[in-house]
């Protein structure tokens, strides 16, 4: 079924010719023979006719339920559509209109406003050409380097992991030349993981190892986040609000965006990277986890990528790293802990006890959350004299950050997000503060402290 194009100029040609195929693959209705044979020319079916009289979309129509796009003046819409109307009366109508809303009101035509066109095809067009000109900045500032280092915050997320790998890729340089590193290490399992079956490696440096390197580029982080000096910093980007000046030669700072990683696939498609599905992978997951799954601060630039890498990504590795491997001594402490489990006022408490490493609370607490009947999960276990607490939610009910910071707060770091809250607490402050640290002692004390912050 052919659609058929009523064009008062050569506007609508111009624009679905640039379209592949689209243009002779419609009818075209105009009034001058010099449009139809324009158009004609180029291997498009043309009438030619009054677009105010039955007579041309007699013609026009086979079926009487082509899609009819209208562009013509604001004067003539109304005339126009009466026309097709008397032909056609079930067609399926769209008018190409200068005004938004339009000033007539037709009923059964939907509008298009040229504004929507600027908006989903100029509009982003003009963002990809000045993201492809900072691209252009960015690799004639790193060209000469012979080593550059690209840091990233003590204990780097996927979101730092990822935007290191898409900067390489994006600078057009090798692993040797330009390493990725961190002033501490990588902690949590998932992001162990990701390094592993992606094969990205952070190197752990001193920070006077940083002078060493001909130029520094920092992603997911700022000069301030640190507590070490620095030298001067060649490039920042980074999506976190600025604390203090960011001190850099070249920075990138968009606190709206969701992940780091989504203004990394911009410039990477503005310069039209091959996405492999190693890098759409590290680029997926870091703003699957940044942003909660789309949950948490996104913008349309952020949902765009997600979309694109989604189709890229490897969701066999994602899998992967998404539920880490867990070794005898950590599935024995799960075991010995699901006994221990209680459920309370819709919240599961569970004391892992001594525990073999501190990121297991974490991902013990991840577990509890499907128990029957739980919203949240509050998950203890103790390891280098410190006591770690992992709260996770369901989403629909208070945020967990403030909860804990209620509740831990006044013994020592204690915090997080909506769905997802940590507390560390030094044994020493726990026992100087609530009480004996024992075993026995530590769950009734948490439970009480945790429901209490839940109910103010």
């Amino acid at each position: 079924m052919r659609p058929i194009f009523v064009c008062a100029d050569a506007l609508l040609w111009t624009l679905m010719s640039a379209a592949d195929g689209a243009s002779t693959r419609a009818t075209f209705v105009v009034e001058t023979p010099k449009l139809r044979t324009r158009i004609g020319r180029q291997g498009a079916r043309v009438i030619t006719g009054d677009l105010e009289g039955e007579g041309v979309y007699r013609r026009a129509f086979k079926s009487g339920l082509e899609p009819v796009l209208i562009a013509v003046p604001a004067g003539r819409r109304g005339r126009v559509v009466a026309a097709v109307r008397r032909v056609a009366p079930q067609a399926p109508l769209i008018s190409l209109s200068e005004e938004r809303p339009p000033a007539e009101g037709l009923p059964g035509v939907t509008s298009l406003p040229l504004a929507s066109i600027a908006e989903r095809v100029i509009e982003p067009a003009l963002e990809r050409a000045v993201l492809l000109g900072r691209a252009r900045e960015l690799r004639a500032h790193f060209k000469d380097a012979e080593r550059v280092l690209i840091l990233l915050q003590d204990d780097p997320d996927p979101d730092a992991i990822a935007s290191a790998l898409a900067l390489r890729v994006l600078l057009g340089r090798t692993k040797a030349a330009t390493p990725i590193a961190t002033f501490g290490a990588i902690t949590r399992p998932e992001n162990r993981t990701m390094t592993r079956i992606l094969e990205i490696e952070v190197e752990t440096i001193t920070p006077a190892a940083v002078a060493e390197y001909d130029r520094v580029a920092m992603v997911d982080a700022q000069p301030s986040f640190f507590e070490e000096t620095l030298p001067e910093i060649d490039l920042v980007i980074d999506h976190h609000p600025e604390d203090a000046p960011v001190r850099a030669r070249i920075k990138d700072v968009r606190p709206s965006y969701g992940a780091t990683s989504t203004i990394l696939w911009e410039y990477l498609r503005a310069v039209d990277a091959k996405f492999t599905p190693r890098l759409a992978t590290a680029l997926f997951y870091g703003i699957k986890a940044d942003t909660q799954y789309l949950e948490r601060g996104t913008v349309r630039a952020d949902m765009e990528a997600f979309t694109f890498l989604h189709a890229h990504a490897n969701h066999g590795a994602l899998r992967r790293i998404e539920r880490p491997e867990l070794p005898d001594a950590a599935l024995d402490g799960l075991a010995a802990a699901i006994g221990r489990r209680r459920l309370l006022e819709g919240v599961v408490f569970v004391h892992a006890g001594a525990i073999a490493y501190p990121e297991l609370v974490a991902q013990f607490a991840d577990f509890f959350l499907q128990a029957q009947g739980a919203e949240w999960s509050v998950v203890s276990g103790t390891a280098d004299a410190t006591l770690y607490v992992s709260v996770r939610n369901v989403g629909y009910v208070r945020a967990a950050g403030p909860v804990v910071r209620r509740a831990f707060g006044d013994l020592g770091g204690a915090g997080g997000h909506r769905t997802m809250a940590r507390a560390v607490i030094p044994l020493s402050e726990w026992r100087a503060r609530v009480g004996a640290a024992t075993d026995e002692a530590i769950p009734d004390a948490i439970a009480a402290r945790f429901l209490r912050a839940l109910e103010a």
